[in-house]
């Protein structure tokens, strides 16, 4: 599905370490944070019509115009300390943190035969997948940042320094929009993933 910047929501915490081929003689020490939290829209019916209709009406609307089941939020932010050591400057250490948001229908499955139910919930597992994929590349891209921090040469002043970080990191975050976005258009949103919700007029969507 899509992505954007927003505001946080954490209900699970995960450490990472820099790889070990970075923790060479005095390479600064870098820690990597996700947190994955979820929001949920309520959805009921009795048949697939029924839910789809109310997925249109309280799903997200993205730029295309089209209605989405699903969003995923995505927010990487980063701290660091700085060594000095005969006038040169370099990271000493590092945090990098990756907000992950979903936002998600929730089914009443008292609203719905168990038939239904099944189906429903055949459709959720797909859809989170893909949305799980959005989660991984932000991942992943977080990791490329802290092994920027653990591989930085030292500068001649904390400003050059901190103009290298802010470079290298707004071309990985600039980067990490591009293919999230290619994410979506090769898996068309879901729907190669198996997250098409079939309603009885052939209409679906992820």
């Amino acid at each position: 599905m899509v992505h954007r910047l927003t505001a946080r929501a954490a209900i699970a915490l995960f450490v990472l370490a820099c790889s070990s081929n970075l923790f060479a003689a005095e390479a600064p020490s870098c820690e990597l944070k996700v947190r994955e939290g979820y929001r949920f829209y309520e959805i009921s019916g009795n048949s697939l019509d029924q839910l789809r209709e109310q997925i249109n009406q309280k799903g997200t609307r993205w730029s295309d115009g089209k209605v989405y089941s699903a969003l995923t939020n995505w927010d990487i932010h980063y701290k660091y300390r700085v060594a000095s050591n005969n006038g040169r400057y370099s990271v000493r250490s590092a945090d990098t943190t990756v907000e992950i948001c979903y936002y998600l229908p929730r089914l009443d499955a008292d609203s719905c035969t168990p038939e239904l139910a099944g189906r429903w919930k055949e459709y959720l597992a797909h859809l989170q997948r893909h949305e799980y994929g959005h989660k991984d590349l932000a991942v992943q891209a977080a990791s490329q940042v802290n092994e920027m921090f653990a591989t930085l040469p030292s500068f001649g002043s904390e400003e050059e320094l901190a103009a290298e970080i802010t470079k290298r990191t707004e071309e990985k975050f600039r980067h990490l929009k591009e293919i999230q976005i290619d994410y979506d258009r090769d898996t068309r949103h879901g729907e190669t993933q198996g997250a098409v919700l079939l309603t009885a007029g052939g209409a679906g969507g992820a």
